[in-house]
């Protein structure tokens, strides 16, 4: 019976050896996920600030006016200036793409 029980003994030991290897070793590649993933997420927020920042440059008018008249484009005169409407909704003024129907 001696045999019987240090076998057994024996055995238990080994897988629960074998568990502990096993989730050991889980453990580290779901750390080394969790870390890439916070690299990743942080690489996203620092584009996602940089976006952010491009956008509200490219948004300032001041800054888009003077890049035009930087590239050689004009302000339009009124008398070049083209006022387009929709002819199916379009059953007032000339002036309807102004907010207020003036220039």
């Amino acid at each position: 019976m001696n045999a019987r029980r240090f076998w057994t003994f024996a055995i238990i030991t080994c897988l629960f050896f074998f568990g502990l290897v096993f989730q050991t070793s889980r453990y580290t590649a779901l750390k080394s996920n969790v870390l890439s993933l916070e690299r990743m997420e942080m690489d996203l927020l620092k584009t996602g600030k940089e976006l952010d920042a491009n956008i509200a440059k490219l948004a300032n008018l001041e800054r888009i006016e003077k890049a035009a008249l930087q590239n050689g484009m004009q302000i339009a005169a009124p008398e070049q200036r083209i006022i387009v409407t929709d002819i199916q909704a379009g059953k007032g003024s000339a002036q309807e793409g102004y907010p207020n129907g003036k220039q």
